[in-house]
């Protein structure tokens, strides 16, 4: 009897252990279940350069977690297209408790979540937006700016000598620039590589007027478009450049669209050799013409020339990054509070001494930027583009550029169709263009209609 009391009493005392036990874990369930996080929504494409060009976000949301506790988490959307990456955007933002915030990266309108009612006004929430340039903020209270970029080219020093010309100011125009490349093509005819065919095509589709977005239609059959394709034709096939006489157009379409081709590879080759030489009047970009401290480097290296990159037309250069609150989203307050940290002046300054990053939205910082500029003697020239770049957005003569998804998709479809007809083997009449441009304009608006 003795035995089976101690047996008895024993179950008992296993049992409440267990008990115990259990109680435990469900209170550090209930615990973790509610520590706080924000969440950061952003598509693949853009995840694959926060540890590059947003690398002050990475850095940022790594500190701000230790500092409060707080988890940082992104939230990737992969999609094939763009109206894949809408619709599975759109299940997460009208949830409630959905991501705290939406990520707007250069290119990305943002004006849609304001009229959807997605977007959070933040005025007077978020006391650093205060800081940021007037001009970035006359959208309202939706959208809060973390760093910008105004995109810069290099031009060959020895080959303004070569020609005998000043240099341009930065206020030059791509009126400026075909002048001098139309003075260069006569003395120097070029190899034709695939960056002539960018520089000749992308300001030409951005001044027709072919996409109605609000309408989702396409207008290709008419007169503009057709004189489009002529005169871009009649430019290649100049003798203002050297082509192969053995090329036809499918090896033309490998050279400019198949990365794994040889025609690619050749016409890579082609350009980086003539770069290297000087041999042309424009030879890379040097990235964010803000960035002092990259442009006096580009520049030291053979006293070339940067200016403001209006290659491709001048609404095209000026960019911002940032974010939208998500009014359905969970934990706003610290949502707002992570995005005023990502605005402190340190943080800012710290963007700024990040190689391939962008440049501060921060006002107030301006002076210490001088003094860094002071202290690594950094080139005249790099810091005369770096102020001119300011003012130009001061004056709101440089306003944020972008193009919507829908848009970005039919340019990136129309650069290879034309091609079909700009590199035929033999040219096409007008009458001719007009038919086969009514089918692909057929094909286009079934397409942006399924």
């Amino acid at each position: 009897m003795k035995k089976v009391c101690i047996m008895f009493m024993c179950l008992i005392l296993i049992l409440s252990i267990i008990g115990c036990s259990n109680d435990s874990i469900k209170e550090a369930q209930k615990h973790n279940s509610g520590q706080k996080e924000i969440t950061i929504l952003i598509n693949d494409f853009n995840y694959n350069y926060v540890d590059s060009t947003y690398r002050i976000l990475r850095n940022y949301s790594q500190r701000f977690g230790h500092e409060k506790g707080v988890k940082v988490k992104f939230d990737i959307i992969t999609a094939s297209n763009a109206d894949d990456y809408d619709k599975k955007k759109n299940i997460k933002l009208y949830l409630n408790d959905g991501p705290t915030l939406i990520f707007i990266s250069e290119y990305e309108p943002y004006k849609n979540y304001v009229e959807q009612g997605i977007a959070f006004d933040v005025k007077g929430k978020i006391p650093n937006l205060e800081k940021v340039y007037n001009e970035l903020l006359n959208d309202g209270s939706y959208f809060v700016p973390i760093g910008m970029s105004c995109w810069s080219t290099v031009l060959s020093r020895s080959s303004f000598d070569k020609l005998g010309i000043d240099e341009p100011n930065p206020d030059w125009i791509r009126n400026d620039y075909l002048g001098i490349r139309e003075k260069w093509l006569k003395l120097e005819p070029e190899h034709f590589t695939r960056f002539e065919y960018w520089e000749l095509l992308i300001p030409a589709l951005n001044e027709l007027d072919i996409l109605d977005e609000l309408n989702r239609k396409v207008s290709l059959n008419n007169p503009k478009v057709i004189d489009c394709i002529n005169d871009v034709r009649k430019e290649i096939f100049s003798d203002k450049y050297i082509l192969n006489e053995d090329y036809t157009y499918d090896n033309y379409f490998n050279m400019i669209f198949e990365k794994e081709s040889e025609e690619y590879k050749e016409s890579s080759y082609l350009q980086e050799y003539f770069d290297s030489k000087g041999l042309t009047p424009t030879y890379s970009g040097a990235g964010n013409g803000l960035k002092s401290l990259e442009v006096s480097d580009v520049i030291g290296i053979n006293n070339d020339i940067v200016l403001p990159n209006v290659v491709y037309g001048e609404d095209e250069i000026f960019e911002v990054w940032g974010f939208i609150v998500n009014r359905n989203g969970k934990n706003i307050e610290l949502g707002m509070e992570f995005t005023n940290g990502l605005l402190k002046d340190d943080v800012q300054l710290e963007m700024f001494t990040q190689e391939y990053s962008a440049y501060p939205v921060n006002k107030e910082i301006e002076d210490e930027i001088s003094k860094i500029e002071e202290e690594k003697s950094i080139n005249e020239k790099a810091v005369e583009l770096r102020k001119y770049i300011l003012n130009q957005i001061k004056a709101g003569n440089y306003r944020r550029s972008y193009s919507s998804k829908i848009k970005q998709e039919v340019k990136i479809m129309l650069q290879k169709d034309f091609a079909k007809y700009i590199f035929a083997d033999e040219p096409h009449s007008d009458k001719e263009l007009s038919t086969e441009f009514q089918k692909l304009e057929d094909k286009y608006n079934m397409w942006l209609n399924e």
